[in-house]
């Protein structure tokens, strides 16, 4: 269900949508969502978007909800590395993933079993 949102879906969810629409239970890199958003994104994906605080790597198209512990990667999994500017990480099809970035000068990830570190936090 949620493993089909991946960094495309979530970047088209994320324009912006009239000022006085009303917001959603859904909140994605710190953005809420408003409900029209949410609507469109669950047409596209055909699913429901479970309620929750989402952290997203649009790199990798790997997703944590941190209100549930839910994370994934991409569409049917995979794995991978990746380089940008801004840092560098992995991801796996078991749903682990990780990301350092150099501006921030620390880390943050998770394991498919619903850990998720970030500098030196983690629920786990």
């Amino acid at each position: 269900m949620q493993h089909r949102i991946i960094a495309a879906v979530f970047a088209l969810a994320l324009v912006s949508g009239p000022a006085f629409a009303q917001p959603s239970n859904v909140a994605i890199n710190g953005q809420v969502l408003s409900q029209p958003q949410l609507s469109a994104l669950e047409r596209h994906l055909g699913t429901r978007v479970a309620p929750g605080s989402y952290l997203v790597n649009y790199q990798t198209g790997c997703w944590a909800n941190l209100s549930t512990g839910q994370q994934g990667c991409g569409v049917g999994g995979g794995s991978g590395a990746y380089t940008s500017r801004y840092g560098s990480g992995e991801y796996n099809a078991n749903g682990d993933w990780s990301h350092y970035s150099n501006a921030a000068g620390g880390g943050v990830g998770g394991s498919g079993d619903g850990c998720v570190y970030a500098f030196g936090w983690s629920n786990c």
